[in-house]
């Protein structure tokens, strides 16, 4: 990947985690259109996530393992910061029958 590439991975990591947070809590919501439109947030953004996964990171499977690890702990930082963020917004957003336990 060049230089200008990880800053596009680490904000469809962020994305995918962060959308894909909200699409479990939606689920848990009785709202359908809230869990719709969380389930194409989340769906879209790991498609997205993915094909680019598959064109761009893929050249890192025979480098060293330094750089292996590098790119594991750079994924595992923006999956986990997506997760985080998504739940503080959460916390604060959901009212209503969007509330995880609303029925």
């Amino acid at each position: 990947m060049d230089d200008t590439s990880w800053p596009i991975w680490a904000l469809l990591l962020f994305s995918q985690q962060f959308t894909f947070l909200f699409s479990g809590r939606a689920k848990n919501s009785g709202s359908i259109k809230y869990s719709a439109l969380a389930g194409v947030g989340s769906h879209g953004t790991w498609f997205f996530a993915q094909v680019y996964f598959v064109t761009s990171i893929l050249k890192y499977a025979n480098a060293p393992w330094t750089t292996q690890l590098a790119v594991a702990l750079f994924y595992m930082t923006f999956t986990i910061l997506g997760t985080i963020s998504a739940q503080v917004v959460a916390l604060k957003w959901e009212r209503g029958r969007m509330k995880v336990g609303a029925r």
